[in-house]
């Protein structure tokens, strides 16, 4: 049976009612044609998903939970992907694909080059808006954690405090390959804007144990450049 999947924000119990408020589910009851006596599937972004049954469309979106699932277990490789900040299309991409991948944290990065407007940057309009990005992605694509997205972070700041055990940053002047690398069970990936990370950056980023490592000689986009390199480690690391 191929059920629909939409994000709830809550612990599920078996046999609740839960009574939701119907203009936060537009999509299930206006564009879906969701109808009492349906079949769908909650998750929370946490690993916990359950089957639900609509009730009643009425006066409100009323579900009862009647299967609860297995947890879902976080696998693979743990990726914090260091995002810089480009134009709202491309990135909205990266975040989208990236979740697709399973990344585990999304850490936008304020960097030297970036050309956005920084004070917009810091609203939570923007933040909440890449959350939903970031769910509709896990929606469609069967996963049911919703990767952590932290607030824009300084360049540098972020990588003073990311602790993966593998740091790499993409770097076409790289004297490194990606598959030169060795990786570990926690990777922390640097990808620049679209006139990437000026020498200086690429020089402290060193300094924090990041390796500057190239993927070929063309010049890759910033979202192609962060679902190149995700699905790369994961098929060395054979979990493709």
């Amino acid at each position: 049976m191929n059920l629909t999947r939409t994000f709830l924000d809550r612990s599920f119990v078996l046999n609740e009612t839960i009574l939701l408020e119907k203009r936060f589910f537009h999509h299930e009851l206006n564009v879906l044609r969701k109808k009492s006596g349906d079949l769908f599937i909650v998750f929370d972004g946490k690993g916990n998903s359950a089957m639900a049954e609509i009730l009643s469309t009425k006066k409100h979106f009323e579900i009862c939970i009647n299967k609860l699932f297995p947890p879902s277990p976080r696998s693979g490789i743990d990726f914090d992907l260091g995002q810089s900040i480009i134009k709202s299309d491309p990135f909205n991409i990266a975040l989208q694909k990236a979740t697709e991948l399973g990344v585990k944290t999304f850490s936008p990065l304020l960097t030297e080059r970036v050309v956005m407007n920084r004070k917009s940057l810091d609203s939570k309009k923007r933040i909440e808006k890449w959350y939903q990005i970031a769910r509709g992605a896990c929606e469609q694509c069967g996963e049911n954690w919703v990767p952590f997205i932290n607030e824009p972070t300084n360049l540098i700041e972020w990588a003073k405090e990311t602790s993966s055990q593998t740091k790499i940053l993409l770097y076409p002047n790289a004297e490194q390959k990606l598959s030169d690398i060795a990786f570990k069970e926690t990777v922390s990936i640097a990808i620049g804007p679209e006139g990437d990370f000026t020498v200086g950056e690429v020089e402290a980023l060193k300094e924090f144990g990041f390796i500057p490592v190239t993927m070929g000689h063309r010049i890759l986009r910033a979202e192609t450049a962060a679902i190149s390199v995700i699905s790369a480690i994961r098929y060395g690391a054979k979990e493709f």
